[in-house]
């Protein structure tokens, strides 16, 4: 009898979720126990274990102790990168982020102060207690957010497949302090939300999205920021950004790690040895592949192919923008609340000006100029237009 389980997944996302086979997990840096677990002694005998079990997703920073080593034999495999921010030695966040990023160090400060100063900005993490209309708001917009950017992008997210179990699950858990959700508004709008998952001193940052209105102001690496705040604030160990080979990933992390896959069989059943051996080699052929990018190559595939139906109509309208003369007086122009619905295709382009002058929202204003199909932004000291482009 063999059971298939994602290690990971299940240690953040289910309360004492590790099968009975293991005793405790260890953090292999410093040995501290992360997962302690009453042994029942009573059950000592194979039958109340799976023959095989293969195991997805094993940090290798976790080092996870079995419950009967006499018993089971562990083949491992590395497979895939993991990224995390290691927080042990650093007081605060601005000693981190010295340590991480030197002489750049400056350009991610710049993200934060350069939002607060064009925007009403507050933080807020939803931790041990939401109410369920926040929950299934914040939630909402999480995930429209997601479409959002990763139709932008023409990419699909893997997490918007299960999302009906993530929406279910998460509530309870923000409220029994196992997860949490943390917002960055303006004024009382979402514009980056994080959906984290908490387990004895590590947060898990698992799906994380932002207006794309706002892409100007670095919302991803603000986030970062100020969870990697929060966690050193709260004598958190681990700030963990999972698998994805991504740049900010990177950037951000002093850990990276692999993670395995552990096939645990018991010593003594002959078809759960030859199973374990057979599929050890498949793993091992299917690294060896990926090394060599063969799964970049399918995924490029994949996405011509389907961008052969893909209507590009919509995506063919850009803005462009150009500085106008200060001295200009703008007589008899109509000012727009670009706030408002038919007005919200001019928003990232007025909130880029924003962060190249410095501008606070609230000191500028927006005109049309309707004959001529283009609007002007004005600001304290600069000016802008706007004029759309097919």
């Amino acid at each position: 009898m063999k059971h298939t389980f994602n290690f990971f997944d299940q240690i953040f996302e289910i309360e004492n979720g590790l099968p009975n086979i293991y005793s405790n997990i260890f953090f292999e840096k410093d040995n501290k126990c992360l997962y302690p677990r009453e042994v029942n002694t009573s059950q000592n005998n194979d039958s109340s274990f799976h023959k095989l079990y293969n195991v997805q997703f094993v940090p290798d920073y976790m080092v996870p102790k079995l419950t009967h080593p006499d018993r089971f034999n562990v083949k491992k495999v590395s497979h895939v990168k993991g990224y995390a921010a290691h927080l042990s030695d650093f007081s605060d966040v601005d000693s981190y982020l010295k340590n991480q990023f030197r002489s750049n160090a400056k350009s991610i400060r710049r993200y934060v102060n350069r939002l607060e100063t064009c925007f009403n900005i507050n933080y807020k993490l939803y931790f041990g207690h939401i109410d369920r209309l926040e929950y299934e708001f914040i939630m909402n917009t999480l995930e429209k957010m997601k479409e959002n950017r990763f139709g932008q992008r023409d990419d699909q997210d893997e997490s918007l497949a299960y999302w009906d179990y993530t929406f279910k699950i998460t509530f309870d858990l923000i409220n029994n302090k196992r997860a949490s959700l943390f917002v960055i508004y303006d004024e009382q709008k979402p514009i980056e939300i994080s959906l984290n998952y908490h387990f004895n001193g590590i947060l898990y940052s698992s799906n994380s999205s932002y207006d794309i209105d706002y892409s100007k102001f670095g919302l991803g690496h603000v986030e970062i920021y100020k969870q990697i705040e929060w966690c050193i604030a709260n004598d958190y160990l681990i700030f963990e950004m999972g698998r994805g080979d991504l740049d900010y990933k990177r950037r951000w992390s002093n850990l990276i790690y692999n993670f395995e896959y552990h096939l645990v069989y018991q010593k003594r059943c002959i078809w759960a040895k030859l199973y374990a051996c057979v599929m050890e080699n498949l793993l091992k052929l299917k690294v060896y592949l990926k090394s060599k990018n063969i799964h970049k190559y399918v995924l490029r595939a994949k996405k011509l192919l389907s961008s052969r139906n893909h209507n590009k109509a919509e995506d063919s309208i850009t803005f462009k923008t150009s500085p106008i003369d200060d001295k200009i007086s703008l007589p008899g122009l109509k000012p727009i609340d670009f706030s408002n619905a038919p007005y919200s295709f001019l928003k990232k382009s007025i909130f880029d000006f924003l962060y190249s002058s410095s501008e606070h929202v609230t000191n500028i204003e927006v005109f049309e100029v309707e004959n001529e199909d283009f609007f002007i932004v004005k600001g304290k000291h600069k000016k802008i237009k706007i004029v759309k482009e097919l």
